[in-house]
């Protein structure tokens, strides 16, 4: 396979000059290069996003003639300042992107050298985390910006506010449906999607601008019952006295004292409806169960509350939902990544495929261990290092060892 150069930079904007990859082409690193658009570079809008900006950017989202995907990307860059939504998505990223991956052989045995290619390799892990926020955001393309014969050194997400993948487009003009037609280059630009390509942040967006309601309201209702108001009563009717009293007040700030002339009456009222503020606290609590369902599918490993055997079944519901998402990632590694590592030179056999290694808890392990041990098995020190990792030097003789004969006496 002949490169021409070692680094693929966006340079040139062929947009409404296409250029078609036939044959050859396909392998040419400058001619894929010359495929790509300018560094696209836009100013996102700030300001809070409400239930009508989410309802318009759905609107045009879903547009059967000009779909526009930048709307929505803002709502959801916009709701993810909400800190317990933030937490939920990273947690379920983490459970997945925290597994070790590896690449096994036609028998599913662990190919040391070539999980050598993956292994503790940023390019790889920005790889899977990209792959996997696609549950959030909608489907990505992730572009293979820096690379070298038999080696990947640098990839990057795309913007996801400039892909269309109805029309498996990339966008430079986020209001124009004219673009560049990413699938056109499989291996350079790889499109991931784990779910649909709309992404689970569109049913999370209502729950959160509802729930950043309530806590402004709460807020308000704070200043003005959650400090007792306090009145003060004078005999004189001059404005410059009540001015000054006034004054006063304003000056105690926290304090519990206060000096006033002789005839001042101070009283205090205070907000007699203790129990207003569950009104704003119930709502925000229901907002967080819904959103925790949605994003984990259970609440109670996020809330408080409930028995053992109830957190038994929203873990193993939990664990249910990370399997699948297991199962997505390894399809997208071995049906996308794969093909793509081999063509970029990638020593990589027939057969082999992305697996995710099994770690053995070891607590449960030893009980397992001590079972076949007490029936008469004999374990390997290889597994022994491997499971429970202590190295061992040597290991102590047993009964089903052949020992050494004595030496025979004269």
């Amino acid at each position: 396979m002949n490169y021409t150069q070692n680094t693929t930079d966006i340079s040139g904007n062929l947009l409404y000059k296409p250029l078609k990859l036939a044959g050859k082409d396909v392998n040419d690193v400058k001619k894929v290069t010359n495929l790509m658009l300018d560094v696209i570079r836009h100013n996102k809008r700030l300001w809070r996003k409400e239930i009508s900006d989410w309802q318009r950017a759905r609107q045009m989202r879903y547009s059967s003639e000009n779909p526009q995907n930048y709307l929505l990307q803002e709502v959801y860059a916009d709701i993810l300042l909400d800190g317990q939504l933030t937490g939920i998505t990273q947690n379920r990223t983490f459970r997945t992107t925290n597994k070790e991956y590896i690449i096994v052989d036609a028998e599913g045995k662990k190919d040391d050298n070539c999980t050598k290619f993956i292994k503790e390799k940023s390019w790889f892990e920005s790889f899977i985390q990209s792959t996997h926020e696609t549950t959030y955001f909608g489907t990505g393309v992730i572009w293979m910006k820096d690379i070298k014969p038999g080696e990947i050194l640098k990839i990057k997400d795309l913007e996801k506010s400039n892909i269309i993948p109805e029309l498996g487009l990339f966008v430079p003009d986020t209001n124009s449906n004219k673009g560049i037609p990413y699938r056109d280059v499989p291996f350079y630009l790889i499109e991931v999607q784990m779910y649909d390509s709309v992404g689970l942040l569109e049913k999370a967006a209502p729950y959160t601008i509802l729930k950043r309601h309530s806590w402004g309201s709460w807020d308000e209702f704070e200043e003005l019952f959650g400090v007792p108001i306090r009145i003060a009563k004078i005999a004189s009717q001059s404005e410059s006295v009540k001015t000054e009293v006034a004054g006063w007040l304003e000056e105690m700030g926290s304090a519990p004292y206060g000096v006033f002339p002789i005839g001042t009456e101070i009283e205090i009222k205070e907000n007699s409806k203790g129990d207003a503020f569950n009104v704003f606290y119930q709502k925000i609590k229901a907002l967080r169960e819904e959103l925790s369902m949605l994003v984990l599918h259970q609440t109670m490993t996020t809330e408080n509350g409930g028995s053992k055997a109830q957190g038994t079944v929203h873990e193993n519901t939990l664990g249910e939902l990370i399997f699948a998402d297991e199962k997505k990632m390894l399809s997208i590694l071995n049906d996308q990544l794969l093909p793509a590592m081999r063509f970029f030179g990638y020593k990589i056999p027939d057969g082999y495929k992305f697996a995710v290694a099994q770690t053995k808890d070891t607590t449960s392990q030893i009980k397992i261990d001590d079972v076949f041990l007490k029936a008469g098995y004999i374990l390997k020190q290889s597994y022994i290092e491997e499971v429970y990792g202590t190295e061992i030097e040597s290991m102590p003789a047993t009964a089903t060892e052949k020992q050494p004969e004595p030496p025979k006496k004269d």
